[in-house]
């Protein structure tokens, strides 16, 4: 496990140390569960609330994704931050959840053969605001707002997406590109300039 000693602060002033954090919380230990619900909850309802764009939904997989980040710390390796690993299991709980709202339309079964538009179609890369980006992001089809919080905001491969989704990679790229081409054609519209990123 990794022997990282970041600091975290907790509202009663108490530091404690990731491995600290990792350690009390595998032995049920209140403070340290405290510490990591103050330190991390925050960033797991926001990635949660991202994935579902409805705050009740949100709340809902933010309570199931904490309870499994409870109850399977003791597994945490240290191959990545636990901010990440903390990040992945909001990423499956919220998966997960939409699968079986059937929110979500199966991803899988988009066939590659009609995914024709190459990821460098679209040039332009979107920077917006987190608010304006949210009220856009919620005009794609939920399989490109999940792509689309997958690569940009969390910072996953197309490799890693596939993986997660049980799709192609060519798939995920192509969701990608339909993604980004559909944004800026809703900045268009909207008449919002976009900031193009060399």
């Amino acid at each position: 496990m990794s022997q990282k000693k970041y600091k975290l602060r907790l509202n009663t002033k108490t530091t404690l140390t990731e491995l600290e954090i990792i350690k009390g919380c595998s032995n049920g230990d209140a403070k340290a569960q405290r510490c990591l619900y103050d330190n991390y909850g925050p960033i797991l309802m926001g990635l949660c609330l991202r994935y579902t764009g409805s705050r009740e939904d949100a709340e809902e997989i933010f309570h199931d994704a904490i309870m499994k980040v409870y109850r399977s710390i003791d597994t945490f390796k240290g191959g990545s931050s636990l901010k990440t690993w903390i990040s992945r299991i909001g990423i499956n709980t919220s998966l997960d959840f939409l699968r079986k709202k059937k929110k979500a339309l199966m991803v899988e079964h988009i066939s590659d053969s009609v995914l024709d538009i190459s990821d460098t179609d679209t040039e332009q890369e979107v920077s917006l605001e987190a608010e304006m980006a949210m009220k856009l992001l919620s005009q794609l089809s939920i399989n490109q707002q999940i792509i689309i919080n997958m690569y940009v905001v969390d910072d996953m491969s197309h490799r890693e997406i596939a993986q997660t989704l049980n799709i192609s990679e060519e798939a995920s790229r192509s969701q990608y590109s339909r993604a980004k081409r559909l944004l800026a054609n809703l900045l268009e519209q909207k008449g919002i300039r976009n900031e193009v990123r060399e």
